[in-house]
C-alpha cells in the first residue's frame, strides 16, 4: 500500500495535451487519458475498501472446502462495523481527494516536488493511512471467526513497521529540512489539537 505524501509523484504530463496535441504524436496507441482528479480519488478509495474490508477477509472465512462460511455477529456489531466502515472510507476519501488536489498520483511511490502540509495534513500527517487501518477492523467487528484479528493487526504493522518507515526515509531525503520541521509540529497519527504548540516524534 503505498503512503500518504510518497503519493504526490509528479504531475503527468499528458493533462497538458488538448485536442490535436496528442502525447506520442499521432500514435494514439500511445495516449492513455487522464482521469480526473475526482475519479481517481473514488477508485484509489475502492480499491483500498475492496481489499482491506473484502478480499483479505474473504481469505479467512473458507472453510477446508474452500467455501465461504460468513459468521455474523449480533446485529448491533454490524451496524458498528457498518458505521465504521463509512467512517474510514470518507477519511481515505477526502484525505486521497487533496492528494489529488494537489497532483498526486495515488499509488506512486515516489515523492513529488511538493509537501502537502495544509488541510487534513495540517493536524494529522497520515490520514489516509489511518482511514484504511480503521476499515480494516470493520471485518474483525462483524464476522465471528478466530482469524480476523490478522486483518486489522496487519495494516498497523504495515502502515507503522513496514511502509511509515519507508515513508518518512523517503520524505525526508526529498524534503530536508521542511519535511523535518512539518514531523516536529504534526503527529503521524494522533490528530494535532489547538493546545499543541509543538510535537517531536524522532
Amino acid at each position: 500500500m503505498p503512503s500518504n505524501q510518497l503519493r504526490v509523484g509528479a504531475l503527468d504530463r499528458s493533462r497538458d495535451a488538448t485536442a490535436g496535441n496528442v502525447p506520442g504524436g499521432s500514435d494514439l496507441r500511445t495516449w492513455h487519458p487522464v482521469k480526473p482528479p475526482a475519479s481517481r480519488t473514488w477508485l484509489y478509495t475502492a480499491f483500498v475498501v475492496a481489499l482491506w474490508a473484502v478480499v483479505l477477509p474473504g481469505m479467512l472465512v473458507r472453510d477446508s472446502h474452500g467455501h465461504f462460511d460468513l459468521a455474523w455477529r449480533s446485529w448491533p456489531l454490524v451496524v458498528v462495523a457498518g458505521t465504521v466502515l463509512v467512517v474510514g472510507t470518507a477519511a481515505v476519501f477526502l484525505s486521497a481527494g487533496r492528494l489529488g488536489g494537489a497532483g498526486a498520483r495515488l499509488m506512486g511511490t515516489t515523492p513529488g516536488p511538493t509537501l502537502v502540509t495544509d488541510g487534513v495534513y495540517a493536524k494529522v500527517r497520515n490520514p489516509v493511512d489511518m482511514g484504511t487501518t480503521v476499515i480494516s477492523f470493520t471485518s474483525w467487528i462483524a464476522l465471528r471467526s478466530e482469524m480476523m484479528w490478522v486483518i486489522p493487526m496487519a495494516a498497523v504493522l504495515h502502515f507503522t513497521l513496514g511502509i511509515g518507515l519507508y515513508e518518512d526515509r523517503r520524505l525526508f531525503e526529498a524534503f530536508g529540512d521542511e519535511f523535518k520541521e512539518y514531523r516536529r509540529r504534526v503527529r503521524k497519527w494522533v490528530p494535532r489539537t489547538p493546545a499543541d504548540a509543538g510535537v517531536d516524534e524522532g
